[in-house]
């Protein structure tokens, strides 16, 4: 039987090619693309083609050989480097299909890994810079009071021994009224004397605590107890040379390096201010 050429035959024919196409394997096809790329439109990720492209250059492999090196102090061999080189590509392959998968949305980790890269990345410039002395000594003028070289000590020490305070201060007052040193000192690999020593020097031989003691002391007397990580200390100051004001010259690497610091800072707070201007932020609560 003849269909009608009306409207009803019209819309025959268009059921007709439509089943048709959807019996075709290349609708199939466009119909998969279409909704692969949906996914990726809607999780913010672009599957472009030349993603898939993974290129090891010589300067890739230039650095995976340095970093070797830095660890293991030797060069690596080609079987260890073809491994360092296999190892990079599937880190990028992971990395890059893990983009696609959009893992790295809400992810607190990566997010504050990517904000101190940020951050990095901002203060790196000044990071490399380097001062002129001008600069630095403009520097140090503004920072009064930071940069002070510490008093100088000539002192004699006696080792007490793991003793309690009230018996330390008795041998102490014994000394003061002239009984020979030798009577109450302890056997300890500690120098006897020690000569125009700072108190890092000191800290280093006879601890933090010990050092920061030594300027309640009464210098030319025996004093104490002070305490170091080895016990009680008898100590008399015979010369004590006032701290003063650092030249440049003295603190040249502490001043460098705060400077340096300070510049990244600053650095990084600008880059911070102009990244915030083009945001538009809402806080509940705030007005």
């Amino acid at each position: 039987m003849k269909r009608s050429a009306g409207p009803g035959g019209t819309l025959w024919v268009a059921e007709y090619m439509i089943r048709k196409l959807v019996r075709e394997p290349l609708f199939h096809f466009l119909g998969g693309a279409l909704l692969i790329f949906a996914f990726f439109w809607a999780t913010g990720s672009d599957r472009d083609p030349a993603d898939y492209n993974i290129s090891i250059d010589e300067t890739d492999i230039a650095r995976l050989e340095t970093d070797w090196i830095q660890n293991f102090r030797r060069p690596p061999t080609q079987q260890e480097l073809d491994g360092l080189i296999d190892q990079e590509i599937a880190e990028e392959i992971y990395y890059r299909e893990a983009l696609r998968l959009g893992l790295d949305k809400n992810d607190p980790v990566i997010r504050r890994r990517l904000f101190t890269k940020m951050r990095f990345v901002d203060g790196e410039d000044t990071g490399n810079a380097s001062p002129t002395d001008a600069v630095l000594q403009q520097w140090m003028d503004k920072q009064t009071g930071k940069y002070v070289l510490p008093p100088l000590y000539d002192f004699e020490q006696i080792y007490l021994g793991q003793i309690g305070a009230a018996e330390a201060r008795s041998w102490i007052d014994q000394l003061k009224d002239g009984a020979r040193p030798d009577a109450f000192a302890k056997s300890i690999s500690l120098p006897a004397t020690v000569k125009r020593a700072g108190g890092d020097e000191i800290a280093r031989q006879f601890g933090d605590r010990f050092s920061e003691q030594l300027e309640k002391l009464v210098p030319g007397v025996w004093d104490g107890p002070i305490h170091s990580g080895f016990g009680a200390h008898a100590v008399k100051i015979t010369e004590k040379v006032p701290g003063k004001k650092a030249g440049l010259n003295d603190v040249r690497r502490r001043v460098v390096n705060d400077w340096s610091a300070a510049q990244q800072t600053e650095q990084k707070e600008k880059a911070f201010a102009r990244y915030r201007t083009q945001y538009e932020i809402t806080v509940v609560g705030r007005p």
